[in-house]
């Protein structure tokens, strides 16, 4: 724990599922909290692991549900993909082996989309349009030497019908055919995208607040990358868990109600 106060930070980088939402509705007191927090003029990142969206379709899903969010203030794992290969080579040859929301945040970072098999990345997220000619081709530029980078590798997620295979199950695909492992993972609970979203708001690492559920995916990536987080039991992990982990949380509270409770809302 720390002595520093909630309202302390000058940015609040948050999860999604079992943070701000659960299925079907807001969790109470998440709209109060970002309007509290974005009253007092902090930065604000909505962090999802969503790759297949481009982050304003994203943003406008999560507005239906009344969560105050602009379009520049969700940050999917897409856009901290497209960010991450634009800051480390920039206009890079990328091959898109994901949904169109993919390749719209590539092309706005001004990333060059290539089909073919001479690139400087092969990009994997989830591909509903898969099939034989595009896995072969991302394959051989996988042979090539194109730098491998794998969007998320969740298995699955939770559909209007079910369970659906999550991007991991495409990044498995090209990866089983060219013998090669990921480069690099940016969704959760790699740090890259918590790195990417830091890199978003311009500001220290220690200025930003990492706010989630669970304590492996949210808290320890966001120590990793130097985040100091506040833990909420509204989602997958219990005090149980903490107690049991070991780990040091910064601040642990019962909801996000607490940052609005913080803030005066």
């Amino acid at each position: 724990m720390t002595t520093r106060s909630l309202t302390d930070y000058a940015a609040y980088l948050f999860d999604i599922d079992g943070t701000l939402l659960r299925p079907g509705s807001t969790i109470p007191g998440a709209i109060e909290a970002l309007e509290a927090i974005k009253a007092h003029g902090k930065a604000v990142r909505a962090v999802t692991n969503n790759s297949r969206m481009a982050h304003h379709t994203v943003a406008a899903r999560f507005r239906q549900f009344g969560l105050p969010l602009e379009d520049d203030e969700v940050f999917s794992a897409l856009r901290a993909t497209a960010q991450f290969i634009a800051h480390e080579h920039p206009g890079a040859a990328v091959f898109p082996f994901g949904a169109d929301g993919l390749i719209y945040e590539l092309e706005a970072f001004g990333l060059t989309i290539t089909r073919e098999e001479r690139a400087d990345y092969v990009v994997a997220g989830y591909f509903p349009e898969i099939n034989l000619e595009s896995t072969t081709r991302a394959m051989r530029a996988l042979l090539h030497g194109a730098r491998f980078v794998a969007v998320n590798v969740d298995r699955r997620y939770v559909g209007d019908e079910g369970p659906v295979p999550g991007a991991g199950a495409f990044v498995a695909m090209i990866e089983r055919a060219s013998g090669r492992s990921p480069d690099v993972i940016v969704g959760k609970p790699s740090i890259t995208i918590v790195q990417e979203a830091v890199a978003s708001v311009g500001q220290p690492a220690g200025e930003c607040l990492f706010v989630g559920d669970n304590i492996e995916a949210d808290v320890v990536a966001a120590h990793t990358a130097g985040l100091p987080a506040l833990l909420v039991w509204t989602g997958v992990s219990t005090p149980a868990d903490l107690a049991a982990s070991g780990v040091q949380v910064e601040h642990v509270e019962e909801s996000v109600a607490a940052l609005a409770a913080a803030f005066g809302s």
